[in-house]
């Protein structure tokens, strides 16, 4: 059984944690009316920060700045667009305020970069004795999860293209063209993670897509013949528990420690 690190972030009681949005660079006016707005502290990096605060690093997406954010002394990242923190979901800074883990990315970032690979190394720095078989079911199931997200979700794209070689090949330039789509591609993912109770981790994957029963659909991907959906599948054979919230735009998985 897996415990979590002492870092105060982390504790497995309950905690009310302030989110403090760290800015890399300069605090636009937009944004610092967007923060005050949702009661939201905002300082530029290397400033003074409240007392017991949930700090969020946000700023342009990178390897090294989401690295940075999935790791001490921050919570987690949130990439900044144009729009500021417009569409943020709200899961995340209520994550923060609870002691979890958070990521906000555009679409077309969290494609381009490594997301699977921070994640992992974020939460193997964050749980501690974890077995092999639950870290493995954890990646597989969030592999699965974001690849979902990103694909079906955001860019709207059907499972069944990938089937056929023709169909994959229309898959492809689906794909394409979505990525080119500034409204599709700026579509967020984001990724949700905090002790459900002593014996359990819940890892929540958003998009903002057009959603999808998730009863109906795990019904017909447990039939032998089915095609597509093997992936929600195996969530459902590797987690404790799985449902869906925001009308399919929320996957909940919890796993034991």
């Amino acid at each position: 059984m897996a415990t979590l690190l002492s870092s105060p972030l982390h504790a497995t009681g309950p905690t009310d944690r302030r989110p403090v949005l760290v800015v890399e660079g300069a605090i636009g006016p937009d944004l610092a009316a967007q923060c005050r707005t949702l009661s939201l502290d905002v300082v530029i990096a290397g400033q003074p920060v409240p007392p017991l605060a949930a700090c969020i690093l946000a700023g342009s997406a990178t390897a090294g700045s989401v690295r940075a954010g999935l790791a001490p002394p921050y919570c987690g990242f949130i990439e900044l667009g144009p729009e500021g923190i417009v569409g943020i979901g709200m899961r995340c800074l209520e994550t923060a305020r609870a002691g979890g883990l958070t990521l906000s990315l555009q679409t077309i970032t969290a494609y381009r970069l490594e997301t699977l690979e921070y994640l992992v190394e974020a939460i193997r720095g964050y749980i501690s004795e974890m077995t092999a078989e639950s870290a493995e079911l954890m990646d597989i199931s969030l592999a699965e999860a974001i690849s979902n997200a990103v694909i079906h979700g955001n860019l709207g794209i059907p499972s069944h293209l990938r089937t056929t070689t023709e169909g994959f090949a229309q898959f492809q330039r689906l794909l394409h063209k979505r990525m080119a789509d500034p409204v599709v591609a700026g579509r967020r993912l984001e990724i949700n993670i905090a002790p459900r109770s002593k014996d359990l981790i819940m890892v929540a994957v958003s998009d903002q897509g057009a959603g999808f029963d998730l009863a109906k659909k795990l019904e017909h991907t447990a039939a032998a013949t089915a095609k597509n959906g093997r992936g929600l599948n195996l969530i459902r054979r590797a987690t404790q528990t799985v449902h869906g919230e925001d009308g399919g735009r929320t996957l909940v998985m919890t796993f034991a420690r």
